[in-house]
Order: structure tokens, then C-alpha cells, then sequence
């Protein structure tokens, strides 16, 4: 009897391994389903609805944008415009909207900027196949901005992206002054594979006036495209931790334009900014240009009597400002040039070729020139490397040629250098007031 018992009591208490081992995995898989569709409705909700501009009334393009954009509300939303068109009335993106434009051609004809974006708002297309034309109507050159920049130059705009579309010229003209893409004193902003072609003035511009107490902070211009742009392709006159990194700068200038800087950082005030800049990564081959010369490389430079300077940081860029082979050119002016009251400036491991003026040229003080590559630059009585400057360090940079074209090995210390650092500088001829 009892032997019965305990056989008993045995078979109730024994659970079977595997269906325990199942039971656990079933679990485990409930609950992740559950989070999954959690995961989803959160996300659904944050992106808002979807709605097509096409399917909107409105005389063009830009009307039907305005009226799907006012459909969103004040929700987050998404504005999808698909097939190209004309846009003829000015698009104004709301705060939390997505203004999303498939391939196409977009021509626009606005007298006035032709896209304005609110804080919090993104222009995305879906690669350079999505293509935005400049407008045509005289004096705009401007065709997507800060919505505050364009009221009043100086207000602040927040969270701005624009990412893989294309803004191509169209206008007849020429300007120096006005943007394509206008960000202003922009926070927080990013500008992210765009391909800037051929447009008629500026490329891309963050900075606005300071006049207002603000300035472009924590934004990017990141792998961009510029090609044949006919003033300054990449402009910062205003800004604190601004980056501008992985761009490519090709061909610049077209013929009948202004001049052009690839990168120009430049302030316009005496209360700008110019702090915490990174210049990384960027490519600059202007050999197959329009235009001879075609103006300088990079250039940094701080003549409005700003106190708010440095640090800036130029590293790891290539610029190529002429052939080297075969047909031998100087389109490039100068490589990387830096003036005014300059200071707290590093500039490393950049390779300059080619360039018709110094490949490195330098006015301040406390600026660090190291492991930087040169062939190929200067010549006709223009030294490969010119120093005005007062407690830096030029070390460890290199100069080579190739024995084609015309080249000086001369670094030219000039009058009022002092306490600087020269050493291990290999390929150049040290001349000047070197104390």
C-alpha cells in the first residue's frame, strides 16, 4: 500500500523537461511579440500619417504642399510629393512635418524663397534623383531656408534636416551674398548628402547675423556633393561646435561668376562666433574647373574683430588644385589659408597638391601646422608655405616634387613672427625673420 502511494505521489509531481522548456520559450516569445507591436504603435504615432501632396487641391506644387501640410495640423506628419513639378507658390514646412520628395524634377518659380522650414522639420528626398531647380526669377537664388532666417537674418531656427536631394542652378544670373540652402543661426541642424550643383551664389550657409545674441551651435554639414558652384560652396560666418566633415568640393566656379572659396569660414561681425569648428575629411579637386583661377581651398579668417575665436580644427583634407601630369595647371590660388586675428588653430596630416599660389598660408597666434603633405605648390615667386604668425608650431610637414611645373621650396618667415617652433620640416628652404 504504501510502495502504491509513493508511486502515486511520484507521477503527480513530475513535470516533464521538455514541455517546461516549451512552455518557457512560449513565453519568451509572447513577450517579445508584444514588445515588437508595442515598439511599432510608438513608432507610428511619433511618425504621424502619411499624405500625398499630389492628392491635395492647389494651383501647383507648392499650394498643394500648404494645403497637406495644414491637413497635418499640429501632429507629427509626413508630406510625400512624387513625379516633379512646378512650384510657383512658397512651401512652408510646419514644426514636426516631413516634407519628403521622390525622384523628379521640381522646377520652382517663386519670386520669393520657394521652401521655408520651421523648426523641427526635414526636407528628405530619395537620393539625387530627387532634384529641386533654383528658381529663375531674378535676384532668388535662395531656395530652402530657416523660416526665422528668412523673416529676420539673425533669429534662431532649431532641428532642421535636409538630406539626399539635389539643389541645382537654373537662375540666369549671379550673386555672392544669398544661399541655397540658408540655415542661419541654426541649432542643433543638419545637412546631410546633398548634392549642391552648379547654383549661382552660395552654397550652403549656417551663421546669420549676431546682432539678435544668437549663433548657428551643434550643427553639420556632413557628405555632401558640390559641384560648379559659383561663389563660396560652403560657408560658416557665425557658429559654435559646427562641423563640417566627408564633403566633396569638385570643379568649382563657373565662368562670368563671382569667385569662390571651397570652405570660406569667415565671421561678418565683431560679436560673431568662430568657435569649436572642425573642418575633417573633405576633398577639394578643382582641376577640371570652368575657371582659372578659381579662388582658394580653405580659407579661416577673422578680420571683424571678434574676441569669440577658436578652437578650429582643419584636418585629414585633400585638396588638389591643379595637374601635376600631363597638361600641368594652377587653377587653385592658395591651399589652406588663415589670417586675420586668428588663433587656437591646428592644422594636421592635410595632402596638398598643385596649387598656383602657398600651399599653406598662415597669420595668428597659437597655430599648430603638423604632418601636413605638399607637392607641387607655389612657384613664380610665390613661396610654397608663408608664416606671420607668433607662438606656434610648424613641425614635421613635408614638401615634394614631382619635377613637373613650376614649384618653391621656400617656407618665408615674415616680420613680426616670433617665439615659434620649426622643426623637422623636410623639402623646405627656411628664409626670413626666423626668431
Amino acid at each position: 500500500m504504501s510502495k502504491k502511494m509513493i508511486s502515486k505521489s511520484r507521477n503527480r509531481l513530475t513535470i516533464p523537461f521538455p514541455s517546461l522548456v516549451g512552455k518557457l520559450i512560449l513565453g519568451v516569445v509572447m513577450i517579445f511579440i508584444i514588445a515588437v507591436l508595442v515598439f511599432a504603435v510608438s513608432a507610428q504615432k511619433r511618425q504621424g500619417r502619411v499624405v500625398s501632396a499630389n492628392d491635395f487641391p492647389g494651383a501647383d506644387l507648392g499650394a498643394k504642399i500648404n494645403a497637406a501640410d495644414k491637413a497635418l495640423g499640429a501632429s507629427p506628419g509626413e508630406i510625400v510629393v512624387k513625379g516633379g513639378g512646378t512650384i510657383s507658390t512658397q512651401a512652408i514646412i510646419s514644426s514636426d512635418h516631413i516634407l519628403r520628395f521622390l525622384p523628379g524634377v521640381y522646377v520652382t518659380r517663386t519670386t520669393n524663397i520657394p521652401i521655408l522650414m520651421k523648426s523641427r522639420s526635414s526636407v528628405i528626398g530619395a537620393g539625387w534623383e530627387s532634384i529641386i531647380m533654383e528658381s529663375t526669377a531674378p535676384n532668388q537664388f535662395t531656395v530652402i531656408s530657416a523660416y526665422n532666417q528668412s523673416i529676420i537674418n539673425g533669429k534662431p531656427d532649431s532641428a532642421l534636416v535636409i538630406r539626399d536631394i539635389q539643389i541645382k542652378g537654373a537662375n540666369p544670373g549671379f550673386n555672392s551674398a544669398p544661399q541655397a540652402v540658408s540655415l542661419g543661426n541654426c541649432s542643433g541642424c543638419t545637412v546631410d548628402k546633398v548634392w549642391i550643383n552648379g547654383t549661382r551664389s552660395i552654397g550652403v550657409q549656417f551663421g546669420g547675423s549676431s546682432s539678435t545674441g544668437f549663433f548657428a551651435e551643434n550643427s553639420k554639414v556632413t557628405n555632401c556633393l558640390f559641384t560648379r558652384v559659383a561663389s563660396q560652396n560652403l560657408a560658416l560666418v557665425n557658429g559654435k561646435n559646427i562641423v563640417f566633415e566627408g564633403n566633396r568640393f569638385m570643379t568649382s566656379g563657373q565662368v562670368g561668376g563671382p569667385g569662390n572659396t571651397n570652405i570660406d569660414v569667415e565671421p561678418n561681425q565683431g560679436s560673431d562666433h568662430l568657435e569649436n569648428v572642425v573642418i575633417r575629411n573633405n576633398t577639394i579637386d578643382v582641376r577640371n574647373s570652368d575657371t582659372s583661377p578659381t579662388g582658394n581651398g580653405i580659407v579661416v579668417q577673422a578680420t571683424s574683430g571678434t574676441p569669440y575665436v577658436g578652437p578650429i580644427l582643419i584636418e585629414n583634407n585633400t585638396i588638389i588644385g591643379g595637374s601635376n601630369q600631363g597638361t600641368i595647371t594652377n587653377v587653385l590660388s592658395n591651399g589652406i589659408y588663415v589670417f586675420g586675428a586668428m588663433r587656437n588653430v591646428t592644422i594636421r596630416n592635410n595632402v596638398i597638391t598643385r596649387t598656383g599660389q602657398s600651399g599653406i598660408r598662415i597669420e595668428g597666434t597659437r597655430i599648430n601646422v603638423v604632418d601636413n603633405r605638399l607637392t607641387d605648390v607655389g612657384g613664380g615667386g610665390t613661396p610654397v608655405f608663408i608664416v606671420l604668425a607668433t607662438d606656434s608650431q610648424i613641425i614635421n610637414n613635408t614638401l615634394t616634387y614631382s619635377g613637373a611645373g613650376p614649384v618653391d621650396g621656400t617656407m618665408l618667415i615674415m616680420p613680426g613672427s616670433k617665439r615659434n617652433v620649426y622643426q623637422n620640416n623636410r623639402g623646405f628652404q627656411l628664409s626670413g625673420d626666423v626668431r
